[in-house]
């Protein structure tokens, strides 16, 4: 109803919005704040307003709107959070180290509080690009503010120097932060330092507080990039169909809201969930789609990711030499296309591969940085891959103790599918050394383990050693249903299709393609021994009455 500027109505309008932001209401706040940019009279304050406005609009997950406020105004900042996850994740931390900047020589008294947030956000560029130089000037950034450096950033800095006692006390104080409530993104923070302690039940609990915070604060796209490394701490506990269901309603927000650099983050995931359980086609095409848009956008974690669920894939159904070649080239690639952290994790699949292939003299020397930092952080599920290591690289009979050492380190850790993984090679290295009964023994409990977590493939290798020994290699009773024989995406496919959806609409909702889904119900088909859909919808009635 006004009729021109009004500096008492902008103000106003500027306290309701506060209010609304406070009471976790963005949408309302920033549509306050926008009429507030419109009446005030001072061009400076609306400008500042419009920034604010467009916050408001991208924290109530309206990405689109953030982004058309955003460009009517310069404000770095703001630049940089839009970049982190939409843009290009180099020009983000560029934008936010400028923003930090910025804000440190403002003059509000919470200057260095919003300097340091900014910083802290422009530590996630770093995780995402990969990108150890742009760390270390986040770092001597910091201290030229008088800013303490965001502990994963002083860590990453600290382990790309080689001072792993540093960085695991960095990671550790960090971590450390994780208790109910508190701010959102310090929440992230620890739950990404627990990831890189591999402290995953800790992790998990950061970022589903981190989650529930944003939640309740009304940040909306907070919520989704918690469950992104949500999703990492899932994937290695055995969890992998409820932690992919997790990850895929994440990925239908991060859609939603325009977060995608989020998303392509999320479809590396979901890459690897396929490769622990076997689905190659999935695997291959959600791998794709994430190295693609990753490459582009300098995203070099789900670059890293993408390609290591790929050798994964390899590694699970015997392709060692693709997978000891995917690896190494894991090793070679730089920021924005790979990512030190992820090849550093995927050592012990690398050092397995190069054993099989007989190429071991890269393998040994990555395997040695492995077990230094292992060591460090002191991690059971780290020191329990290196003494796998150790095994496999260890010819004979002298192999067996550090097999049985790394075992009796997985009862002390959390990654049961690595575990099963261990007890697979064990059972193999005691095949051939002719001690049949602790063989069998191994392997029997590697296969049980491999279907209870749904990764038929790995439990069919465990088959293919208990056949070498001439063991039976089943010993449990036939399932009385024959849907145990999908994998988890396709029983997933399966449902939707009885219930009468067809293969474009399923492919919209797991954010596959049409040919994927197609190739998935021919699966379905064939193992089920079914020819269409009728047969589909009967057999899983039947089931689900039994």
């Amino acid at each position: 109803a006004a009729l021109g500027p009004s500096a008492r109505l902008a103000a106003e309008l500027t306290a309701a919005a506060a209010r609304a932001r406070a009471a976790g209401e963005p949408a309302l706040s920033g549509l306050l704040t926008e009429r507030a940019a419109d009446l005030t009279p001072d061009p400076q304050a609306g400008s500042r307003l419009l920034a604010r406005a467009a916050a408001d609009a991208w924290n109530s997950g309206d990405g689109d709107r953030a982004r058309l406020l955003a460009v009517r105004t310069d404000t770095p900042a703001l630049d940089g959070v839009l970049a982190l996850r939409t843009g290009h994740a180099g020009d983000a931390f560029d934008a936010l180290t400028e923003g930090a900047a910025r804000a440190a020589d403002g003059p509000s008294d919470r200057a260095g509080e919003h300097a340091r947030h900014l910083l802290a956000r422009a530590t996630e560029a770093v995780v995402y690009t990969g990108d150890l130089r742009r760390c270390r000037e986040a770092v001597h950034l910091a201290h030229r503010l008088g800013i303490e450096p965001p502990g994963v950033l002083g860590s990453l800095a600290a382990a790309a120097d080689g001072r792993y006692d540093d960085a695991r006390d960095l990671l550790e104080a960090t971590a450390g932060r994780c208790g109910p409530g508190g701010d959102p993104t310090l929440l992230l923070h620890a739950g990404i330092a627990a990831l890189m302690l591999g402290d995953h039940p800790r992790a998990a609990t950061a970022t589903v507080r981190a989650a529930g915070a944003a939640r309740a604060r009304g940040l909306t796209p907070l919520v989704s990039q918690a469950m992104e490394f949500r999703a990492h701490a899932d994937l290695w506990t055995g969890r992998l169909r409820a932690a992919e269901a997790a990850a895929l309603d994440a990925l239908r927000q991060a859609y939603a809201t325009g977060q995608d650099n989020g998303a392509c983050h999320l479809q590396a995931a979901l890459a690897m969930f396929a490769a622990l359980t076997g689905d190659a086609a999935v695997c291959r095409d959600r791998a794709a789609a994430a190295r693609s848009y990753a490459l582009a956008h300098g995203l070099g974690l789900p670059a890293a990711l993408a390609q290591w669920a790929l050798a994964l894939l390899d590694l699970g159904f015997g392709r060692f030499d693709s997978a000891a070649a995917r690896l190494r080239a894991l090793a070679g690639l730089g920021p924005g296309h790979g990512h030190r952290a992820v090849r550093h994790l995927a050592t012990p699949h690398y050092v397995e591969a190069a054993v099989h292939t007989g190429d071991t003299r890269i393998a040994r020397s990555a395997h040695a940085d492995y077990d230094r930092w292992a060591h460090a952080v002191r991690s059971a599920d780290d020191l329990a891959l290196s003494a796998r290591c150790h095994a496999l690289l260890t010819p004979g009979a002298d192999a067996v103790e550090h097999y049985r050492t790394a075992l009796d380190l997985h009862d002390r850790g959390t990654r049961a599918l690595e575990r099963a993984r261990t007890e697979l090679l064990f059972g193999a290295a005691l095949r051939r050394l002719r001690l049949r009964a602790e063989a069998r023994d191994r392997l029997h409990s590697a296969r049980e383990a491999f279907e209870a977590f749904g990764a038929p493939h790995c439990a069919e290798r465990a088959r293919a050693e208990l056949r070498a020994l001439g063991a039976p290699a089943d010993t449990a009773h036939p399932p009385r249903n024959r849907t145990p024989r999908l994998t988890a995406q396709q029983l997933r496919v399966a449902r939707m299709a009885a219930d009468g959806a067809t293969n474009r609409e399923i492919a919209t909702s797991l954010a596959l393609s049409p040919r994927t889904i197609d190739h998935h119900l021919r699966g379905v088909f064939t193992r089920l021994g079914i020819r269409s859909r009728i047969e589909l919808v009967r057999l899983l009635e039947d089931e689900h009455g039994a």
